[in-house]
């Protein structure tokens, strides 16, 4: 593998490592020149490093302190000019002077319900808000939050399990349909002491989010979203009425992407835009007041973010998923700004990574590979055309370890793409029992492209390991992932159990040992795969997994699934604890093991206490274990439950290996 590219400054020739040779490659003639091989210590020693105070991120909207654990945020934030610290104290937001000390109390109504400078657990953990005060650049204001909790259930979450005594914690989590926090954005001016509400909308049917300060200086900005997130405004807020003006807005008949990404250029009066306005995700060229310039790359396919804008030439390189031959093969594209002569410069239909661009972007040094196809690396002219191999693996080498394998949708609108995983020492005539690896939520992404070199700790195990991208994953557009909207529990899980029924017609596949097995939304998909298609599935593991969307937080589920109030089928079919899927699961004998921790604040444990519940009424066989001090994740000790598990339901007559963590 090709490593340490160096270009030489005069543009004519590039320095490479491939198996520890050193190479120089001249750009006009072609040839290749050996070097002779890589001498120890080239690398840069490094010296010892100094110890500094945690410091959060720094920006134009101050320095921030400390880190924020999931679902937080900041808790202190420095002036730009240093000379205020702005803190979050019992409710309320207070300023002091570094140097004297003096404090103000900027607010002081705020408790339990209503609080300032600090978001609603909900904001942190659904649109990643880890902060919720913001200085302006010239340090004569301060932006925060106002949030009123009045009206949201707060969830009462016991801690201290394995201690004498517990200890009752609630926590504000507004659940899907129901009442939700109300969001303001205020500012308080330090000279006139006087505290200003933005006019960016809010409450709690409205979100607002993502402050922060535009390139020059002269502007904040802020996201708005209705609360069913089918409608984004990205707003600038004049900080002297605190009035706003929209910039750019997106609509979509599913969801609308709550962060598209924002890049603006050197000369900061202008930003690239990432729409999806075609079905696609594309890239325009925009004024700082959201004027469009040019639409800068479009096609039938999804971009997957820009490698470099070049603004004396008027050029971007981006990627890509182009390809004709696979739609998750990563391509290399360059364009003009202004839209013209877009081309693919990656043209080998491979999946292609690990890019290096010339200094002058006349050429492109790129890895390209396929899952059975050890790497090779490629120089590119930046108009396509294939210069050299600069380094070529063997196929004969090839791991096979991996294969890509597709079906179509039951609906017949989508190939679907999956990896069987093998191990080492496969053996085609052997019967193996299968494990079905899956996460599968909104957006998602369960397969690469990429060379499988190595074998994974489950195929060591003795069996083989399948995913799959399902209708409602990443990297193949709107529709591709709208399918899946008002449908979480239907057609995802669908296209796993089909992927089974395709490969299970396989002498090697033995499906009558399939297990299935994920972790938060994988673990619902494991429940739901085993409950809704127990005649593929003789065995489940729901990790941590959400088991009724009316039991999981507004800004999540209420993104993919509206309301229970508006959509309350898809909420029943999507439901772990309906009847009939729980009586078909106890027909075929499936065997499904539960695991949660109990002081899980994302997905509470009641998701699984309630799936118990359902089970034991219908006299329905599961296993179970509880982690009494772990949240979220399950730590050690559930991979070892979960191995001992499968061995036992799918593999009774082989010896396993031993554990592999």
């Amino acid at each position: 593998m090709v490593s340490r590219v160096q270009w030489s400054e005069d543009g004519k020739s590039l320095t490479f490592t491939n198996l520890g040779e050193r190479y120089r490659f001249h750009l006009e003639t072609g040839e290749r020149e050996s070097l002779g091989s890589q001498e120890d210590g080239e690398s840069q020693p490094q010296g010892r490093r100094t110890r500094r105070p945690r410091r959060g991120a720094s920006g134009l909207t101050g320095t921030y302190v400390g880190r924020p654990s999931r679902g937080r945020q900041y808790t202190q934030v420095d002036s730009p000019n240093g000379r205020w610290e702005a803190h979050y104290q019992n409710w309320n937001v207070v300023l002091k002077e570094k140097e004297t000390g003096e404090t103000i109390a900027v607010t002081i109504t705020g408790n339990e319900t209503v609080h300032y400078g600090t978001a609603s657990w909900v904001y942190g953990e659904e649109l990643g808000q880890n902060r919720s005060m913001w200085w302006t650049p010239d340090s004569q204001k301060l932006l925060f939050y106002k949030f009123d909790d009045t009206g949201v259930e707060p969830f009462h979450l016991v801690r201290g399990w394995s201690k004498i005594n517990t200890e009752e914690y609630p926590e504000y989590y507004p659940k899907a349909g129901a009442q939700n926090p109300a969001a303001e954005l205020l500012m308080y001016d330090l000279a006139s002491q006087e505290i200003t509400r933005i006019d960016a909308g809010g409450g709690s049917e409205e979100y607002i989010y993502n402050i922060r300060t535009s390139p020059d200086g002269a502007v904040m900005m802020v996201n708005w979203t209705d609360r069913l997130q089918q409608h984004l405004k990205v707003m600038a807020i004049d900080l002297e009425s605190g009035a706003c003006r929209t910039i750019v807005e997106e609509r979509q008949e599913t969801w609308q992407s709550n962060s598209p990404r924002m890049r603006y250029l050197e000369d900061k009066k202008r930003f690239i835009w990432t729409t999806e306005k075609s079905g696609y995700s594309h890239h325009e060229l925009r004024d700082l007041d959201g004027t469009l310039h040019s639409t800068i790359t479009a096609g039938d396919f999804q971009t997957a973010g820009i490698q470099f804008v070049d603004e004396e030439i008027g050029q971007v390189g981006f990627l890509g998923y182009s390809s004709a031959k696979n739609p998750y093969y990563q391509q290399y594209h360059i364009v003009d700004l202004d839209g013209l002569n877009q081309r693919r410069v990656t043209t080998l239909d491979f999946h292609h990574s690990n890019f290096n661009l010339s200094p002058d972007r006349k050429w492109l040094v790129a890895q390209f590979e396929e899952v059975n196809t050890p790497p090779c690396t490629v120089l590119y002219s930046s108009a396509g055309k294939v210069v050299a191999l600069l380094a070529q693996s063997d196929p004969s080498t090839a791991a096979n370890l991996a294969e890509m394998f597709q079906f179509r949708s039951n609906d017949g609108r989508f190939d679907i793409y999956g990896i069987l995983y093998k191990p080492r020492d496969f053996n085609s005539l052997k019967k193996y029992a299968v494990i079905n690896s899956l996460y599968g939520g909104p957006g998602s992404n369960e397969i690469s492209a990429r060379y499988v070199s190595t074998p994974r700790s489950e195929t060591e195990r003795g069996y083989l390991v399948v995913k799959v991208n399902n209708r409602g994953t990443g990297s193949r557009g709107k529709e591709f992932l709208g399918a899946a909207y008002l449908r979480l529990g239907d057609i995802d899980i669908q296209d796993h159990a089909d992927a089974i029924r395709t490969l299970r017609t396989r002498p090697y596949f033995d499906g009558s040992r399939v297990g299935i097995v994920g972790s938060s939304y994988g673990g619902y998909m494991s429940a739901m795969g085993i409950l809704k298609h127990p005649d593929v599935y003789s065995a489940a593991v729901d990790r941590s997994g959400p088991t009724d969307w009316r039991h999981y937080d507004t800004i999540y589920t209420e993104r993919y699934m509206s309301t229970p109030q508006l959509n309350p089928d898809g909420y029943n079919i999507g439901r772990a604890m309906n009847e009939e899927y729980i009586e078909n699961f106890k027909k075929e004998g499936g065997k499904l093991l539960i695991m949660h921790g109990m002081v899980d604040d994302n997905v509470h444990p009641t998701n699984a206490f309630q799936l118990i519940d359902a089970l034991d009424k219908a006299n329905a066989g599961y296993e179970s274990r509880f982690f009494p001090n772990n949240g979220h994740g399950l730590g050690r000790g559930s991979s070892r439950t979960q191995w001992e598990f499968f061995d036992r339901v799918l593999r009774p007559q082989e010896t396993g290996g031993p554990v592999v963590f």
